[in-house]
């Protein structure tokens, strides 16, 4: 798509679903004769379609990765498989990492942690007392939480914060700046 299609999209209405359609912005295209083109993929293609389809494909991108170490490990820090832990981050002593994982800049991976395999962390987040596997944790979350987390996407500005101890494994999908206490 060329940048007009911004001005298309700024024209629709949202359909009986409360989406903005990628159908009905091509049909606008076309009534208002724009030029249309595709190409055909010839390679692997993945629709990102679900939650589900994200995490899969975050994992396919996560197994192609090369391993990189930009911060800082304490002692008695595990790591294991592809990891790439990027400018300023530290890992504490105690924390497990089990590639494939990334961790961006500026991240604290606290003391009893275990990350990964297939989980990707944004910049500046802190993870302390947490299990997560499987997940995607965007830029400047708090995760203190003593249970597993799998499966999950948790949006920027997000916070699990855990109150009581329940042992079990939780799926979340947070959207920007949810705050929970469990």
């Amino acid at each position: 798509m060329t940048p007009k299609i911004f001005d298309v999209i700024k024209r629709l209405k949202p359909s009986w679903r409360n989406e903005l359609e990628i159908t009905d912005t091509l049909q606008m295209m076309l009534e208002e004769k724009q030029k249309i083109i595709y190409n055909t993929v010839e390679t692997n293609w993945k629709d990102t379609g679900t939650p589900e389809d994200i995490i899969q494909a975050n994992n396919i991108i996560l197994n192609k990765m090369t391993s990189f170490f930009g911060g800082i490990k304490e002692d008695k820090v595990i790591t294991s498989g592809k990891v790439i832990v990027g400018k300023n981050s530290i890992l504490k002593e105690g924390s497990e990492i089990i590639g494939p994982v990334i961790i961006g800049e500026n991240c604290i991976i606290g003391k009893n942690c275990i990350i990964g395999p297939n989980t990707s962390i944004g910049d500046d987040s802190k993870i302390s007392n947490s299990n997560l596997e499987n997940t995607i944790v965007m830029k400047n979350c708090k995760i203190d939480y003593n249970n597993k987390i799998k499966n999950s996407i948790i949006s920027n500005d997000s916070e699990i914060l855990e109150k009581h101890s329940k042992e079990s494994s939780k799926v979340f999908l947070l959207g920007e700046g949810t705050k929970i206490t469990l």
